[in-house]
């Protein structure tokens, strides 16, 4: 059989043993992940609003339907210039819940495909390569993030990265290194910045691990690898541009915007008793509805007991003479699954406190997430172990030693560890599974040992670490509810929809309301999921406000709240509109502010605090006055002449109205102030002003006039000219090669 023929079938293997354990999704009986997850609650509202924009012809660069209004493509985790959702948004339209869980499906298949191709380009054998695909597509990241697409998509291309710019670092290659950048500029599109940062540790290590090869060998060819890792970087972060200087801005402006403190970066670190994971995954729990320990839930890095104990295993070193894998970088994979295990620690390690104190893992939490690395390195290793069996007997024992060392800790830490009396059934079935794959694993060695060239073991090795991956992960994020209920109110959508608005909704107080339904209903909500990346002024506006209906939250322009039903959110300011709906009443905010209002008269504060002190103030009324960060312009009073404002436009990054007034003053407007907004009046040119320390004002003569506003940053239009420039310059280089080859291939021979 040709080895593109073992190539398929192989493949062909991997891929049905990772779709068998979607066995409950495609059974068609069950949902991903349990309770929805983020696929529910926050990547399903923003893919469709994403969708509904496109196929209205609207790039959606601001996002009016959550938060008040926040940017939206320079929040990389829309994932909005990522191929794969732009292919599904401009074909498939606004998808539905099957095409989300149908991305999650695809990119663990993906993580899997990549890590095979990855193996098999340093000469492993398709069975070993397979082991290594399946166990770190179904390591314990994937899993307990099934329900973070972004996170799992982004991270799933660490394989393809690395063998890409493996073959630019040993072949000097521009192509492969811009086939690398090509592939990391993907990555981060998919949306996902901690994610990006790994897949950034992994090529440093890469990169630092060849650079110490080629010391020992040639001091020469140093800067020739310095340069190749830089054009994979430049064309990574260029091809990416048009997502990452937005995001970047934005990040600046966000509740991180200052970083995390050393404490809170650390948050959802790995306790050294979280490595028990490593052998016994279901020991404390696995999945949010069983996990049991002291500690908030983290990722245990689990890979399957037998990759991991092969993978220990092959790190002693090769004697001379010893078949199996040449030039397999044993040392790579070692150093990057050390520093994915420091890392996932957190500051119980001097490793994680650098990486702290470097500016962009400043604003990074959830450290034990980094275990991926660690599985990514053990599964790679694995695979070399499997196929150096044959030709090392020491490598058999020492594989036999932990492999019985991982069963003996297995049987013992129920006698060890004190687990509650409601856990102890679970933990049971936990460790009897572990102690099965211990069992079956060795039976497996035992046979090795005995037949140590036989053919059949790889296929063996596969079928049991299927087995145990699929045993212990497969049910952890089923569910069989309805993830779309929080967003089955058709009866108050359809109530609201009969007011033309503009207004905004508060939907906190509604329980059985999926915080993120405006994006999917086309509302506009002072609410929604939280969100890391959200403005840090709009957070701090919101969460000073003392009560529902005061004079600071109906400045924000709601005019109605949504309530569990029979249970007002406020006092008598807020009344009864409409009680039709099964689960949520909507109430009137009798003291809601237009969401666009003329101001007549103007104070200047010297910055943020003064505003937000002044706003504070007892007596301040944002009818009568506005505040200012700078010199007021010279207003008038109108006195009882007639004035009036009116939208004729209210789209995602456009608003349009018209204006009527007797003297000049401030058009203020219930709209978030983020740096990229533009303004005109009548055509002309007109600033926009921070007002009231969250809003925007333009300032208006006397007389009728034509408002616009529109949201065009300069970070997207650079990032949007760097990423064209990339690509284009990739695809030309491309279609020179390909022209170049045909011509070689026409020219005559030479006699």
């Amino acid at each position: 059989m040709r080895r593109y023929q073992r190539d398929a079938l192989a493949l062909s293997a991997l891929v049905l043993l990772i779709l068998a354990f979607f066995w409950p999704l495609l059974s068609g009986r069950y949902l991903i992940p349990r309770g929805g997850g983020d696929l529910v609650s926050f990547l399903w509202p923003t893919y469709r609003f994403a969708a509904r924009s496109l196929r209205q012809g609207v790039l959606p660069l601001w996002n009016p339907t959550l938060y008040g209004g926040m940017p939206f493509a320079a929040d990389n985790q829309s994932g909005l210039f990522y191929p794969p959702n732009l292919l599904l948004f401009l074909i498939g339209g606004e998808p539905g819940y099957e095409a989300m869980e149908a991305l999650v499906v695809l990119h663990m298949v993906l993580a899997g495909v990549l890590m095979y191709l990855l193996l098999r380009d340093h000469r492993l054998s398709p069975a070993a390569s397979v082991l290594g695909g399946l166990s770190f597509a179904l390591s314990d990241l994937f899993v307990t993030h099934i329900g973070n697409l972004n996170l799992n998509a982004t991270i799933a291309y660490l394989p393809g990265i690395l063998l890409l710019a493996d073959r630019a670092l040993l072949r000097r290659s521009a192509g492969y290194a811009g086939g690398a950048g090509a592939l990391l500029a993907i990555a981060a599109l998919a949306g996902h910045g901690q994610m990006l940062a790994f897949l950034g540790i992994g090529l440093t290590v890469l990169v630092l691990y060849r650079i110490g090869c080629a010391l020992r060998g040639s001091e020469g060819a140093v800067p020739r690898l310095v340069l190749v890792a830089a054009l994979i970087v430049l064309t990574g972060l260029g091809g990416a541009a048009i997502a990452l200087l937005p995001s970047f801005e934005l990040e600046g402006y966000s509740l991180r915007g200052r970083g995390l403190s050393l404490e809170e970066a650390s948050r959802y670190a790995l306790p050294w008793r979280g490595l028990v994971g490593l052998i016994v995954p279901r020991f404390y729990g696995r999945g949010p509805h069983a996990f049991w320990g002291s500690w908030e839930r983290v990722e245990v890095g689990y890979l399957g007991v037998l990759p991991l104990a092969l993978g220990l295993a092959a790190l002693l070193p090769r004697r001379r003479g010893e078949r199996g894998p040449e030039g397999f970088p044993a040392g790579f994979f070692a150093m990057l699954a050390l520093a994915g295990l420091a890392l996932a620690l957190g500051d119980r390690t001097p490793v994680f406190r650098l990486a702290h104190a470097l500016p962009l893992l400043r604003s990074l939490r959830a450290p034990a997430r980094a275990i991926v690395l660690t599985s990514f390195g053990l599964a790679a290793l694995g695979s070399c172990g499997l196929d150096r069996l044959a030709a090392c007997r020491r490598l058999r024992g020492a594989a036999l030693v932990l492999l019985t060392v991982a069963l003996a800790v297995t049987l013992a830490l129920p006698q060890v560890i004190a687990v509650p009396a409601e856990r102890v059934e679970s933990v049971r079935r936990g460790v009897w599974l572990a102690a099965a794959c211990c069992g079956t694993g060795l039976l497996w060695l035992v046979a090795a040992v005995r037949w140590p060239r036989a053919r059949w073991l790889g296929a063996a090795a596969v079928l049991l670490v299927a087995f145990d991956l699929i045993a212990s992960g497969s049910t952890v994020e089923i569910d069989t509810g309805d993830p779309w209920q929080g967003y089955r109110h058709a009866e108050v959508v359809e109530w609201l929809r009969r007011d033309a608005g503009p207004y905004r909704i508060d939907s906190s107080a509604a329980h059985l309301w999926q915080p993120d339904a405006a994006a999917v209903h086309g509302l506009y909500d002072i609410s929604g999921i939280h969100n890391p990346l959200g403005l840090a002024a709009y957070e701090t506006y919101r969460w000073s406000i003392s009560a529902r209906g005061d004079t600071l939250y109906s400045l924000l322009g709601v005019r109605y709240v949504l309530s569990d039903k029979g249970s007002p959110p406020g006092d008598e300011r807020l009344v009864p509109a409409y009680t039709g709906g099964s689960a949520v009443d909507v109430y009137l905010n009798t003291a809601a502010y237009p969401m666009a209002q003329l101001v007549y008269d103007a104070v200047q504060v010297s910055g943020a605090r003064e505003a937000f002190e002044a706003i504070h103030a007892p007596g301040f009324d944002p009818a009568r006055v506005v505040v200012l960060q700078e010199e007021p312009q010279p207003t008038g009073q109108p006195g009882a002449e007639p004035r009036s404002v009116r939208y004729t436009e209210y789209s995602a990054n456009r608003l349009t109205l018209e204006v009527e007034t007797p003297a000049p003053g401030y058009l203020l407007l219930s709209e978030v102030y983020y740096p990229g907004w533009r303004a005109s009046v009548d055509g002309q040119p007109a600033r926009i002003l921070v007002a009231d320390y969250l809003f925007r004002a333009v300032y208006v003569p006397a007389g009728r006039h034509r408002v616009q506003l529109w949201f065009s940053p300069a970070t997207f239009w650079i990032g949007f000219g760097l990423s064209a420039a990339t690509w284009l310059g990739l695809g030309g280089w491309l279609l020179a090669g390909m022209v170049r080859g045909t011509r070689r291939a026409l020219a005559p021979a030479r006699v």
